[in-house]
């Protein structure tokens, strides 16, 4: 074992030498951790390092914690995946006729992904200063290519599916998580993102403009009120890979 993190250790070390590398690393296999080793800052204004109890924002990963979402409650009989989203929720009758649940969290939707959208930082501003419905914005969304005929990533499809999760069970998108998940595997470190919000060792963004660091942007939707994305640690999400 000594031997396994000793090698692994000089290799990302070497590549640290090499390569500013920031970040926490966690890397475990049959339940049992080979290498643990956080790296860089978690503030680089306030020279605050990374640690491994370090939360970061884990955007897209959010994915499969709504895909495992809509799995259970369709285990429980609650919803059915091969239903469409319209049967759910009123506004979504417009979709496209064959559009499914499944359809929805495999990229097969045929959705247009909500983060291609062109200025969609301005349109969001928009929106919200308009009142807008952002469930009616999003299922407004072009229609690319017929339902389960091709595979094209979109985030379109698993913001609608959280929207469904909250109107079947009647509960928050972070209580639903929360009760499903993060309580019963003891996840104490993983919630809701909200980047107004003071959340205890959640480390700041940054990102490199011409060849320079500065502090990055927030989520293109943080400001808008939706099923959102989370924050973890590398630990939080060592127990739900074992618990899948």
């Amino acid at each position: 074992m000594d031997e396994v993190r000793n090698e692994i250790e000089s290799i990302v070390d070497n590549y640290n030498r090499e390569n500013y590398l920031s970040g926490t690393i966690l890397i475990s296999k049959d339940n049992n951790v080979l290498f643990e080793k956080a790296y860089g800052k978690a503030n680089m204004q306030l020279d605050v390092g990374n640690t491994l109890e370090t939360k970061y924002f884990i955007a897209s990963v959010t994915k499969m914690f709504i895909a495992a979402a809509a799995v259970k409650l369709h285990e429980d009989g609650i919803i059915n995946l091969h239903e469409r989203p319209g049967t759910y929720i009123e506004n979504l009758r417009q979709l496209h006729p064959n559009i499914t649940l499944h359809h929805l969290i495999t990229h097969t939707s045929g959705l247009h992904d909500i983060y291609a959208v062109p200025n969609i930082r301005y349109e969001m501003n928009k929106l919200n200063n308009e009142n807008g419905d952002f469930l009616s914005y999003l299922s407004n969304q072009e229609q690319l290519f017929i339902p389960g005929e091709q595979w094209r990533y979109s985030s379109t499809g698993f913001i609608l599916m959280g929207y469904i999760l909250e109107k079947v069970t009647g509960k928050s998108f972070q209580n639903l998580l929360d009760e499903l998940f993060f309580q019963p595997l003891k996840m104490t470190d993983t919630g809701l993102n909200n980047p107004r919000k003071i959340i205890f060792n959640r480390a700041y963004g940054h990102t490199i403009e011409n060849e320079e660091y500065r502090n990055a942007d927030n989520d293109k939707l943080a400001d808008i009120d939706a099923p959102g994305e989370l924050y973890s640690t590398v630990k939080d999400l060592n127990i739900w890979c074992r618990a899948i």
